[in-house]
């Protein structure tokens, strides 16, 4: 989990404020639902059943403020998926006519240098890219169309 942190330190602290947003939100309503005994528009509200169950709608508040929590970091925790990364290099190839830089590469896709090389490594060893000099092509692309 600290991972999604840092990996997007300038909105670490939007997936708590989000799940304690939730949480106040999701509590008022509960309160509110039961001060009118659930219905809208109750001529004889209930105060003091609605400040007894203050736990129980506080308890409620919290359940959901924490499957916020998960849910907001659940997308922030995974691990690039290869199949994902492998796809933008082959797009990115097809868009420059076969041939690409890795500077090229990690100028137009969210990948960084690092992931760029990792990627282009597997795709080589799997003969899905072919190094031509300081570029790489796709090993259906004749070496002479360079964008």
């Amino acid at each position: 989990m600290d991972d999604s942190a840092s990996a997007s330190p300038a909105f670490g602290w939007l997936r708590p404020a989000l799940s304690v947003i939730a949480t106040l939100a999701v509590t008022l309503v509960a309160y509110g639902a039961v001060y009118n005994l659930g219905r809208p528009r109750n001529p004889h509200p209930d105060p003091l059943l609605a400040a007894r169950l203050l736990p129980l709608e506080l308890l409620v508040g919290v359940l959901v403020g924490v499957l916020a929590y998960r849910a907001f970091g659940a997308r922030q925790a995974q691990v690039p998926r290869p199949d994902v990364q492998e796809r933008m290099v082959t797009r990115l190839a097809l868009r420059r006519g076969g041939t690409f830089t890795l500077e090229q590469l990690t100028e137009s896709s969210p990948l960084d240098a690092r992931q760029a090389r990792e990627v282009l490594a597997r795709m080589q060893q799997e003969g899905r890219v072919v190094p031509d000099g300081g570029a790489y092509r796709l090993p259906d692309a004749r070496p002479d169309r360079r964008a």
